[in-house]
């Protein structure tokens, strides 16, 4: 006959029907005493606590008997155990104490995720060895305390778990927002074997006993277009071994009653936005506003195709950059040199994901890797400049441009007139000046071809690509274009001296031509028919100087001597002569120092 489940009280009137049960049959065997021995009660106490379970086994960890007993489990309804009815396989524990005894569930019925269960000490009298509890024969009954209480302990179990949510697939790594496990063991990724059940193994990793936070699992190269089912299953680590070896080596699923631990959660598709406007290249870089992305990606640039209506793929003309997941602002990408941009041109900024072998853009239209997400064309604009440069007398061999402007790295340079109103061209006669995209004042041009007095010059700006500080211009290979230019006419600077008589000392320049603030200096003849000593100079303003009077009162100067006006620059601008302890060089074209000669009468 079948017993029905008895709450906790049936339990005790129960145990203490069999208690006075076998009293009664050791009264009887013993009537020629006079009076009644009691039998001698088993005592123990056992400690165990709530717990997520692993493998549907629940760990006491300690028990002390002062004889075998039993640990079984019950289940639990309205606050007290199930009984006589086990829930586990019941669990012979010898006399003394033992600590981290298993028990195993094997009636799931009432099993589920916070469940609460009775973790009993029973005797073991009857057949030794045998669980014969059945709330009535008296064998193999609670134990109980001095007090008369059952010695037992109410707990909650906890189910191992796995939390995810559908992903972007990033890097080849999905996240797992917590694992809890009972035991150490590993975080499995099978995929979906085409019926929607988990399939073969892309990738696991180890977790500890607990609760685990923010786990990644890496999947190899795998790709993912977004829809793919996963299946995350947790293992028992079982060799603890630290390698994952199942099915050939252990650390087989862990299981929750009769189901396995695994959860089911869909790879979704990258996402991504590109804000980035026309602009003009800035050596061979462009700039993109914002780029957003769900997951680590690539940002490259694709020319447009021969018909115009697309990006040339798989190719690309960018060196590829890597982003991170969220907003990146003003991200600079770099052109290929060999793939100049010109005004006009329409590229496409393309976001790519980022998988296969990390931290290399694979993108072949063909192996998976690195596919396109979005697009955005935008169209180059001509670089642009403007300078300001007037008609001049030019001092020490250099052309001075007032001001230039210019949206993106430049060079200034001059070309030859060519004698029919332009410029000789991709010849350039200059040094190229380098410059920074903004203004620049006063620019500083030097030769490195002999200037002629009063000839026109072609002053130009060009771009700077191709190999950024490098002036390539040869009017075929693309790189630093022209962007703008214009003509001014030179003149050396000069000095005009004639033959005269000094009066008072003092001797009178006819004209002094001067590229800048400077000095004219009379130097006495030193003796070979060159500029010796110097015996006077005045102070002379940029421009042209006339009758230019200068005191030679330090030396002494008869008729029949030849004097030497020499101009210098005022350099330090100090009002003072210093040359040549303190600057105020003589002022040169093309190399030659600008001096003339004169006879005193």
């Amino acid at each position: 006959m079948k017993m029905k489940k008895q709450n906790l009280k049936t339990l005790m009137k129960s145990t203490l029907l069999g208690i006075a049960a076998s009293s009664l049959l050791f009264t009887a065997c013993n009537n020629d005493e006079e009076e009644m021995m009691e039998p001698e009660m088993p005592t123990g106490m056992l400690t165990v606590s709530d717990q997520t379970i692993s493998q549907n086994t629940i760990i006491v960890s300690n028990v002390n008997l002062d004889q075998d007993g039993w640990i079984v489990v019950h289940a639990s309804e309205q606050g007290g155990p199930v009984v006589p009815d086990i829930i586990s396989e019941p669990v012979l524990v010898e006399a003394g104490e033992a600590n981290n005894v298993e028990v195993t569930l094997n009636d799931f019925a009432s099993l589920s995720d916070g469940a609460s269960v009775w973790v009993m000490l029973h005797n073991d009298d009857g057949e030794a060895g045998v669980y014969e509890f059945d709330g009535a024969n008296g064998l193999d009954a609670p134990i109980t305390t001095e007090a008369g209480d059952i010695v037992m302990s109410e707990i909650t179990l906890s189910a191992p778990s796995v939390t995810v949510s559908n992903q972007v697939v990033s890097e080849n790594k999905v996240v797992m927002e917590e694992v809890n496990a009972a035991v150490d063991g590993w975080i499995v990724i099978h995929e979906d074997n085409g019926e929607g059940n988990p399939g073969p193994v892309l990738g696991q990793t180890f977790v500890e006993a607990g609760s685990n936070s923010n786990v990644m699992i890496d999947l190899g190269n795998a790709t993912f277009a977004g829809g793919e089912m996963l299946f995350p299953m947790l293992h028992v680590e079982s060799p603890a071994d630290g390698e994952y070896g199942f099915p050939d080596n252990g650390d087989g699923p862990e299981v929750f009653g009769d189901n396995v631990v695994v959860v089911g959660f869909e790879t979704q598709a990258p996402t991504g936005s590109i804000t980035a406007e026309n602009q003009i290249v800035q050596g061979n870089t462009i700039t993109v506003s914002d780029l957003t992305v769900d997951a680590t990606a690539w940002v490259v640039v694709h020319a447009s195709n021969e018909a115009g209506d697309g990006p040339e793929v798989p190719g690309i003309i960018s060196t590829p950059v890597q982003l991170e997941s969220g907003s990146n602002s003003n991200v600079q990408i770099d052109i290929n040199q060999d793939n100049p941009l010109n005004g006009g041109d329409v590229i496409y900024i393309m976001i790519h994901t980022e998988n296969g072998v990390i931290g290399e853009y694979e993108f072949d239209g063909a192996n998976g890797f690195d596919g396109p997400i979005t697009t955005q064309t935008i169209t180059i604009e001509a670089p642009a400049g403007e300078f300001v440069a007037n008609n001049q007398t030019v001092s020490q061999t250099q052309v001075v441009v007032e001001s230039i402007t210019v949206s993106q790295p430049s060079w200034v340079v001059v070309h030859r007139d060519n004698g029919n109103g332009s410029f000789v061209a991709p010849g350039i006669i200059s040094e190229p000046v380098a410059l920074e995209a903004g203004t620049t004042e006063n620019v500083e041009i030097s030769f490195t071809e002999e200037l002629t007095d009063g000839e026109t010059l072609w002053i130009m700006l060009h771009n700077d690509n191709g190999t950024v500080g490098s002036y390539e211009f040869d009017g075929a290979n693309g790189f630093d274009n022209p962007i703008t230019f214009s003509s001014i006419e030179i003149s050396a600077p000069g000095v005009i001296a004639e033959n005269q008589v000094v009066t008072n000392d003092m001797v009178t320049i006819a004209e002094v031509n001067a590229a800048v603030d400077g000095w004219i200096v009379i130097h006495e003849d030193n003796g070979d028919g060159t500029p010796g000593p110097v015996i006077g100079q005045t102070f002379v303003n940029a421009g042209i100087n006339t009758d230019v009077m200068v005191d030679v009162s330090a030396g002494t100067v008869a008729s029949g001597d030849v004097l030497f006006p020499m101009l210098h620059v005022e350099d330090p601008v100090d009002g003072e002569y210093g040359f040549p302890d303190n600057g105020d060089a003589p002022e040169a074209f093309n190399g030659n120092v600008v001096v003339v000669s004169f006879t005193v009468l």
